[in-house]
């Protein structure tokens, strides 16, 4: 009833059936052969109830054919949905043009979801009847095993023999890409899908004789009949032929009853449960005279987990309680890594103690870690060692501004055990190893305070009146809104330092607090534009190198002039 609603809905929108779009096609249009072809495919499209002939089978061949048309009918039948999906989507597209074109295929589709819909209707109703009647079927046929078996060897010695080939094409082919030769490459890419499609002959020749063991165990109520399935199942997966799977557990149902295989699913699950708990409790290494097996090892993990878990939640309680009781950034920091990774080291001693291990045999242990340690681990001790320092010295501290080198500077972000973060000016944050602070000079520019004295640099042009300069640049610099500090123990100052080659330099002293301090290249640009618009204002020249060229006049010299 809904395909039949969708279809009313549709013809209406577009406001006629077949015959009247045939009588409105061009025969001028570029895609009148296009029309006229749709035309045809509309009238062919016809549904016929899908059928099995099931009396005439008598051979094993014959069964075995029934039952690979059974499989394609149950493929049919689950792939339906997904087709009546995808044709609903084209319909939904085409339904914003109103070309003729468009209107035929409109109603193509609409053919077809209407055809989709009836054979979804009939096959849900009726697939159950058409595999029981296969499932009866199966009891009038004889099954020769015997035969079975030995073509089951035949095939699998062949399957072997065509795998160890398939492996190696693959070294050939690895061997043509190293020396990137295309042709051969092709050559092989092409004998590697002969093989892999003469592999799934075999894969499904293999599954015809596992269906002969099958409906011969079924016939006999063998309940090897399961196992063979599993097979079945296995080799299906290799073939694109997993539609036969449902059918198989449908027959084993029809065959055994619902009690029997539930008997059979639950011996399966606990003989699996068996195996499972047997692995986990199998000693894997030892230590002093405690086997580890590996469900040690996953109690080990889990309390260590918890631990980290408790670790972290205790780091945010620290930082959270920090504004409440007015501690420092640094201070807290100082806390929560402390406590965290004592924690840490806690349930690790606790996680060795649960599964058993005396800590007293852990000393031949660490005696190998203090060998590792005086060779590979060094640098992570000295890193650790460091991170203890830095945490108690408090040379370094969370938010400082520090620089490492000439190009290296920030304010610190954390201050972890092994390394410390820093984030530039640029928001990129380097990761800096502890030992790095302990063993060079770093420079920390908030160590007492955030007060640092900046030195601006400038030159004027020779001839210039020096006390004319001070008293423009400063006049300025304290006119300016420029973020200094202007209290008398921290007065600026113009320093004339020397006469250059090209000009006379000046150093203009002045202290800035806070974040300025923390951002050298910003704030010496904001002096040096004021500097500038006064100097320029003053008529003051600002000068560029230059060379002057002195020739004397004792030395003689001849100059010939060429006509062109």
């Amino acid at each position: 009833m809904r395909f039949f609603f969708i279809f009313f809905i549709f013809i209406n929108l577009f406001g006629a059936n077949l015959d009247e779009l045939v009588k409105q096609i061009n025969k001028n249009s570029p895609d009148y052969t296009l029309d006229i072809t749709l035309v045809k495919k509309i009238k062919e499209l016809n549904y016929v109830n899908p059928f099995l002939l099931v009396e005439k089978i008598k051979t094993e061949e014959d069964y075995l054919n029934l039952f690979f048309k059974l499989g394609n009918l149950k493929k049919e039948y689950d792939n339906l949905p997904i087709l009546i999906k995808e044709t609903n989507k084209k319909i939904d597209i085409l339904s914003s043009n109103n070309d003729i074109t468009s209107k035929l295929q409109t109603l193509y589709y609409q053919k077809l979801v209407e055809i989709y819909n009836k054979k979804y209707e009939f096959l849900d109703k009726n697939f159950k009847t058409f595999e029981k009647k296969v499932y009866k079927k199966l009891f009038d046929v004889k099954f020769n095993p015997e035969d079975a078996e030995k073509n089951i060897d035949y095939w699998n010695n062949l399957l072997k023999e065509k795998q160890k080939e398939f492996e190696k094409l693959n070294i050939n082919l690895q061997k043509w890409q190293i020396l990137n030769n295309e042709e051969n490459i092709k050559k092989i890419q092409q004998f590697i899908n002969i093989n892999i499609q003469k592999q799934k002959k075999i894969y499904k020749n293999l599954i015809k004789n596992y269906l002969v063991l099958f409906f011969d165990a079924l016939q006999h109520k063998d309940k090897k009949a399961f196992s063979i399935a599993e097979k079945i199942e296995f080799f299906s997966k290799k073939t694109n032929l997993t539609e036969i799977n449902d059918i198989l557990n449908d027959f084993e149902t029809f065959t055994f009853g619902t009690k029997a295989i539930i008997y059979n699913s639950k011996t399966e699950l606990k003989n699996t449960l068996d195996k499972m708990i047997s692995l986990i409790k199998y000693p894997i290494f030892k230590i002093g005279n405690n086997f580890i097996t590996p469900l040690d090892l996953v109690l080990f993990g889990i309390i260590l987990f918890f631990g980290w878990f408790i670790g972290k939640y205790y780091k945010k309680l620290i930082y959270s309680l920090r504004k409440k009781y007015n501690i420092s950034y640094s201070n807290a920091t100082l806390l929560a890594n402390m406590g965290y990774y004592t924690i840490l080291a806690i349930s690790f001693i606790f996680s060795l103690k649960m599964v058993g291990i005396d800590l007293s045999s852990l000393a031949i242990i660490a005696g190998a870690l203090s060998v590792g340690i005086g060779f590979g681990l060094q640098n992570i001790v000295s890193n650790f060692v460091s991170g203890l320092i830095l945490m108690f010295e408090k040379s370094i501290k969370v938010d400082d501004y520090i620089q490492i080198d000439e190009n290296t500077r920030g304010k610190v972000i954390d201050i972890h055990m092994r390394s410390t973060v820093i984030r530039t000016n640029d928001n990129i944050d380097i990761i800096v190893p502890n030992q790095d602070f302990i063993q060079n000079r770093v420079i920390n520019w908030t160590l007492g305070d955030e007060i640092v004295r900046f030195r601006i640099p400038f030159g004027v042009a020779y001839g210039v009146d020096i006390k004319k300069v001070e008293k423009v640049v400063l006049e300025a610099i304290y006119k300016s809104n420029l973020p200094f500090l202007r209290k008398p123990q921290y007065k600026s100052q113009l320093i004339f330092i020397e006469m250059a080659d090209s000009s006379l330099n000046f150093e203009l002293f002045v202290w800035v607090k806070g974040e300025y301090a923390m951002r050298p290249r910003g704030t010496k640009s904001e002096f040096l534009k004021v500097i500038y618009e006064a100097l320029n204002k003053a008529g003051i020249e600002i000068p560029f190198p230059q060379h002057d060229l002195h020739i004397r006049d004792s030395v003689p010299f001849e100059v010939k002039i060429k006509k062109d």
